[in-house]
């Protein structure tokens, strides 16, 4: 079909819209509504003279956990001072969860429980799992009414605070590989595994060598399906309600893809249900240099024209060459660079025994917002 002149100029005046729309997100970064968050667990101290530190480092937000946000202090506090908060939500990280009932575990490709020192993790296609966190959830709101769910451990199993630059993309394990996950994919996907195949090794194997895209788009499927069950429950209980998901710091081609195959993360699919997606750049961590921050928000970008905000680390973490203040001030300018609409700090237990890196942040925090 033709356009007609009056079609041609309203479709191109769409466009010049939507290419302002996206201009302006990028200046949004360079103004004072930018997200200067803070992650915190628990805290037993002076509230009143933890949110005027806070104040004073420029932070607008908080990401605190669901037992420190039920404090009715710290709540009313928070809201005061007109702090936004949100509640980390973790999904299927859930150690109370699996040591009542072990059975939840997700395998793994050797057919091993999905566990590596601290990170255990729950089989993603249980319906009856997910249907108790979607309710747990929307009784978070409805007694709590945080600003906003920061959805935490959304993935599939992988211990990436662990994985180098160096590490070869065949040593990550492929889960989930338990009865559940291979039955809902056989129904899914429409296929037949092999009746002779009994070891989840063996049934592992037949379906990386013989089905292993389709494979893959079903695992984001789960978790993509998560994120939507959730932001939907989340915004029927509040509608205003605000949605951030963590993201696992991979770029797309990253150890061949793992950020879909290996987690499960499709970051497109993901930012339809999210207002911000947060993707947790702890370079130091991962033995990157403050560069790649800037890299993986651009990519996170590129997928979604979301808005993104990176998480940074403050303090050395599994590894023991410190993070230094001066390493710490190049990763917060990196993870202020537009497209980045802010950043937030793990974590408030970290930064407070390291006063030169609060120097820093209201340097390049407040001082950019004076200026």
């Amino acid at each position: 079909m033709r356009l007609t002149c009056i079609g041609i100029i309203s479709f191109l005046f769409c466009v010049s819209l939507t290419l302002a729309g996206c201009n302006n997100r990028t200046k949004e970064t360079e103004t004072t509504d930018r997200i200067i968050g803070i992650k915190i667990y628990e805290y037993k101290e002076d509230f009143e003279k933890l949110i005027q530190q806070w104040k004073e480092l420029g932070i607008n937000t908080i990401f605190c956990s669901i037992e420190l946000y039920s404090n009715s202090e710290f709540r009313t506090l928070t809201r005061d001072n007109d702090l936004t908060t949100f509640i980390i939500f973790p999904v299927f990280y859930d150690p109370e969860a699996l040591s009542k009932n072990p059975g939840l575990y997700a395998l793994t490709e050797r057919g091993t429980p999905a566990r590596d020192d601290w990170v255990t993790f729950v089989c993603p296609s249980r319906n009856d799992y997910r249907k108790q966190k979607t309710d747990s959830l929307i009784q978070l709101i409805r007694v709590l009414e945080p600003d906003g769910i920061s959805i935490d451990f959304i993935r599939h199993f992988v211990f990436w605070e662990k994985v180098y630059p160096e590490t070869h993309p065949d040593s990550l394990l492929n889960t989930c590989f338990d009865s559940s996950c291979v039955a809902a994919f056989e129904e899914k996907r429409g296929l037949k595994i092999p009746d002779s195949l009994c070891e989840t090794e063996e049934i592992a194997h037949w379906v990386e060598s013989k089905s292993l895209p389709e494979w893959t788009e079903w695992k984001c499927g789960l978790i993509t399906s998560m994120v939507r069950e959730i932001s939907e429950a989340a915004r029927k209980t509040k509608p205003e309600i605000k949605i951030n998901v963590h993201l696992v710091p991979w770029r797309t081609d990253d150890f061949n893809g793992a950020i879909r195959s290996i987690a499960g993360q499709d970051f497109s699919e993901i930012a339809t249900w999210a207002d911000y997606l947060s993707p947790m750049t702890y370079a130091h961590m991962v033995k990157q240099d403050p560069s790649w921050i800037h890299s993986v928000v651009q990519d996170v970008f590129e997928q979604t024209e979301s808005q993104v905000i990176p998480s940074i680390q403050v303090k050395e973490a599994y590894l023991k060459e410190r993070l230094t203040p001066g390493e710490f001030k190049k990763s917060l300018s990196k993870a202020l660079e537009p497209p980045s609409c802010g950043v937030i700090f793990w974590s408030w237990e970290q930064l407070k025994t390291e006063p030169e890196k609060m120097e820093v942040i209201i340097q390049l925090v407040q001082n950019r917002q004076s200026n």
